[in-house]
């Protein structure tokens, strides 16, 4: 009987410490994307030595936002440059509203206090039924980044979509219409992706 009871404490406590690491452990759903046009190189994880958190700035001045968990996904084109930069971020579950709200603002201030953008607005877009925000330039002869987007899909999860500029000889587009048609066509991948996925 004893070890009957045991065993059941044992099970029950085994599925609490799953369900609490699920809960704090980004889905694989998020890093693991193959688009057809760009090649996906190895995610790179936050290390564990590295803050928990950071400091990011706004109009109201620097704030602090939680950062329990991380990865960086590069995107190449078919020249072998990165063309996209994906991070992925986890919060602090306590956290995670303020830290939305936080990020909207720096993507706002960097807006602002930026050249060449192509509205004074925050961008929003939806693919999906994921809501994506950010900003844009209004040209492809500036900057070492054409677009900087995020999105909260949800479980504290928060994800920055950097479209990088490249030099002439490295780019597979030729205009500011022509990236945004790239631009559209990664993001409306991704997000089909992760309605797909199971988690």
């Amino acid at each position: 009987m004893k070890t009957n009871i045991s065993l059941f404490a044992i099970l029950i406590l085994s599925i609490s410490l799953l369900s609490f690491t699920s809960k704090n452990e980004i889905s694989k759903c998020y890093i693991l994307f193959n688009p057809d046009n760009l090649i996906a190189a190895e995610p790179e994880r936050l290390p564990e030595t590295a803050e928990k958190f950071r400091t990011i700035k706004t109009d109201n001045g620097e704030v602090t936002i939680t950062r329990i968990d991380g990865y960086r996904i590069l995107f190449n084109n078919d020249k072998g440059v990165p063309f996209v930069n994906l991070k992925v971020e986890l919060s602090n579950e306590k956290s995670y509203d303020a830290d939305q709200k936080n990020l909207l603002e720096n993507i706002k201030y960097l807006n602002e206090h930026s050249k060449n953008m192509e509205t004074k607005d925050l961008i929003e877009l939806d693919f999906n039924g994921y809501k994506i925000y950010g900003l844009n330039r209004n040209t492809i002869e500036e900057g070492s980044n054409l677009g900087t987007y995020i999105m909260f899909p949800g479980n504290g999860v928060s994800i920055y979509f950097y479209f990088n500029n490249l030099k002439p000889e490295f780019r597979t587009f030729s205009s500011i219409e022509d990236y945004k048609k790239q631009r559209d066509k990664f993001l409306e991948a991704y997000t089909a992706h992760l309605k797909k996925c199971p988690n």
